[in-house]
């Protein structure tokens, strides 16, 4: 039993870690770390732009998101696990909530689910923003956003193949 949890480590290069951080009880903790590195969050390779335009993505203009935006359903899938939602009201305005799986909006660490208010426009270079006022921060940012299949992917850069991209589902 102690090679395989030496083999998962090194396989999951938890070196960064003292080894002596990582112990291990009969009562199921090696269970517990075993189902979280089989699930699909954990050890999923976030999407960059480089990826997106691999896929061939469309990136959606101007006139497309000032179309497809207001009063569409989102659905923001985080790299952190969270997965939040809004309505883009046509007025500008939006009130989100998050699982909070990422710890986003609150003061605690334990998964809760957290509200926002805040506004969403179109900017004329082509992005979606979002501002959004959690209780314990402030959200404020700006996505090109592209089509992959029927996903849709946000990312901040145009000019960096490396650039994070976080997933959205938008329905109307």
């Amino acid at each position: 039993m102690f090679s395989l949890i030496t083999r998962f480590i090194s396989i999951f290069r938890f070196s960064h870690l003292p080894r002596t951080t990582l112990t291990f009880s009969a009562s199921g903790s090696l269970a517990a770390l075993c189902l979280c590195a089989l699930s699909p969050v954990a050890h999923a390779d976030p999407m960059h732009l480089s990826d997106i335009k691999q896929a061939n993505g469309q990136q959606l203009s101007v006139d497309d998101l000032r179309s497809l935006m207001p009063g569409a359903h989102i659905t923001n899938l985080l790299n952190n696990g969270s997965t939040r939602k809004w309505v883009n009201e046509t007025d500008g305005s939006l009130n989100a909530t998050t699982d909070n799986k990422g710890g986003i909006g609150s003061t605690t660490r334990t998964v809760q689910t957290a509200h926002a208010t805040g506004t969403w426009s179109v900017n004329d270079n082509g992005s979606y923003c979002v501002n959004l006022e959690w209780r314990s921060l402030t959200e404020n940012w700006c996505r090109f956003m592209f089509k992959v299949g029927d996903k849709y992917y946000g990312v901040p850069s145009l000019a960096n193949g490396a650039a994070m991209a976080t997933e959205f589902s938008i329905e109307k």
